[in-house]
């Protein structure tokens, strides 16, 4: 009974390369980096209350995924692994949510099968290794949808606080963006009539407390009209803008992010019209109608569907069930094979066109892990159309896409993002001794997103910044270093200033030093 019970601890290990890199990270510009910088910011200016770039505080957004990544580095110390500690902690509670509601709305016993399925889904994983406030949010919209749903079974006062406090919560990470799970819940909260509970209300309030705290020191450093700005971001996003996209964006978009379950997906979605009440209303209405919901907003992302992940995750779950039960040439018997057979046999060719074409270049410590995981999901899903047994079909489908995901991650491709400015800073730091140099950073000349974008990744990688921006090169002191976008005649290259380092990966920023 003891072996079996470690045995069944033991799965839940598991999740641990999926969710921790062991290799070097580094970021993306936006917003990975952004926030990154931010959090510094935090720290060195002592001021927990304004979100601040440079000298200039921030008014489009509230202070959680910065304050919370803060916290992170005072803890656990300045590393860039430590910045990626609260996304891995509602990673998990992510996966702990869709095992729990994988319990509440489908009655056998393995919820750890669509936690598997969440955990390797190319959408979730992505950013579950971003240092973005994506993850937080949905596992809050997680912990809701269980809470709400084991509140209304046991009408528990602990479940009904919870199911009212993550509304405030996930307000102080997404603010508006809260209204559309809110919204997509609200008729279960009136017919199940937890709405009408205190303990709700009172979780509602204690779920807002952080917002409201944070608000009210904001406004009182920053003034309101200051404040106003989140307002002004809502109204900005609902107006066409660079992320405005056609109504069939999730269709198409969301489609593809969910690989490698998009078929059995639809599926199950399909399936879960025909359960039971509660079940039909989470596993179809709910999740139809958050995406009808993102639709209809001007702004549409491929990351605002994370929150109903955990749903998706349960219909592959019912789908992949499905296709194993079915003993008839049917339409199931024909998307079956379309999805165990011609997607690994498409992902084969796929690879060994990379390989001998190289249209996507792929280093030569990252090229092995993407070819093994490629080969050994390609071969294990092939060999679930031999298997008889029903329990070890259901374990290949999940094992395939489980060691495809995992060679992904420890590739680096996911979570060493931009490496090769990583690489450089490293060795520039190490060859010109500037790990205890403050470098400043001078005003571009111009701006762009490919300007700005660098040097956010520059910065977040520079031991020590200089604590303001400098609007141009007189205002910097003599033996000093700056990155600057200035080109120079070579008089005054000469005379005053020497380049340190102009490598076109730091293109078109520079490393000068001024004598």
């Amino acid at each position: 009974m003891n072996i079996e019970n470690t045995k069944s601890k033991l799965k839940y290990l598991l999740f641990l390369p999926l969710l921790i890199y062991f290799g070097k990270r580094s970021l993306i510009a936006y917003d990975e980096g952004f926030y990154a910088l931010q959090a510094r910011w935090i720290i060195e200016k002592s001021n927990w209350i304004g979100p601040m770039w440079w000298d200039e505080v921030t008014s489009d957004r509230t202070i959680g995924i910065q304050f919370l990544i803060a916290i992170s580095k005072k803890l656990f110390g300045d590393s860039i692994f430590v910045i990626y500690i609260p996304i891995i902690f509602a990673a998990i509670l992510m996966i702990y949510c869709t095992y729990q509601l994988h319990k509440e709305l489908i009655k056998d016993k393995n919820p750890i099968y669509s936690a598997f399925i969440l955990s390797t889904t190319f959408l979730w994983i992505n950013y579950a290794h971003m240092a973005t406030q994506d993850i937080v949010f949905s596992s809050l919209v997680s912990l809701g949808l269980v809470s709400t749903i084991k509140a209304y079974k046991t009408n528990n006062k602990n479940q009904i606080l919870i199911s009212g406090s993550w509304i405030g919560l996930a307000f102080m990470m997404k603010t508006y963006l809260t209204a559309i799970p809110l919204l997509g819940l609200f008729p279960f909260l009136i017919r199940s009539k937890l709405i009408y509970k205190r303990n709700f209300w009172v979780g509602t309030i204690l779920g807002f407390m952080p917002f409201l705290l944070w608000s009210y020191k904001y406004i009182l450093l920053y003034s309101f009209s200051t404040y106003s700005g989140l307002f002004e971001k809502l109204i900005f996003l609902s107006k066409n803008n660079h992320f405005t996209n056609p109504f069939y964006y999730y269709l198409w978009n969301l489609s593809i992010n969910i690989f490698p379950w998009t078929i059995p997906s639809f599926v199950g979605l399909f399936k879960a019209s025909r359960v039971n009440i509660i079940s039909r209303y989470f596993l179809f209405y709910y999740p139809i109608f958050i995406l009808v919901l993102l639709s209809l907003f001007s702004t549409k992302t491929p990351y605002y569907p994370i929150q109903i992940l955990s749903l998706i995750s349960i219909n592959t779950y019912i789908g992949i069930k499905c296709f194993i039960e079915n003993n008839n040439k049917n339409i199931i018997f024909y998307l079956e094979k379309i999805n165990f057979l011609i997607i690994p046999i498409l992902t084969i060719a796929f690879i060994l066109i990379i390989n001998f074409s190289e249209i996507i270049s792929l280093d030569n410590r990252t090229k092995p892990f993407i070819f093994i995981g490629a080969g050994l999901f390609s071969l294990i899903w092939i060999t679930y159309n031999l298997l008889k047994n029903k329990k070890r079909k259901l374990n290949f489908a999940i094992i395939g896409p489980y060691l495809l995901i995992l060679f992904l991650v420890q590739s680096g491709l996911i979570t060493d993002k931009s490496k090769e400015l990583r690489i450089a800073i490293e060795n520039l730091v190490k060859n010109e001794n500037l790990s205890n140099i403050s470098i400043e950073i001078i005003k571009p000349e111009f701006n762009d997103d490919e300007v700005l974008s660098k040097i956010i990744k520059i910065m977040v990688k520079t031991p020590k910044i200089g604590k303001r921006r400098l609007d141009n090169l007189s205002v910097l002191s003599g033996d000093s270093y700056a990155w600057t976008t200035k080109d120079f005649n070579k008089n005054i290259k000469l005379k005053k200033y020497q380049i340190v380092n102009e490598d076109k990966v730091f293109y078109p920023w520079k490393l000068i030093y001024k004598k």
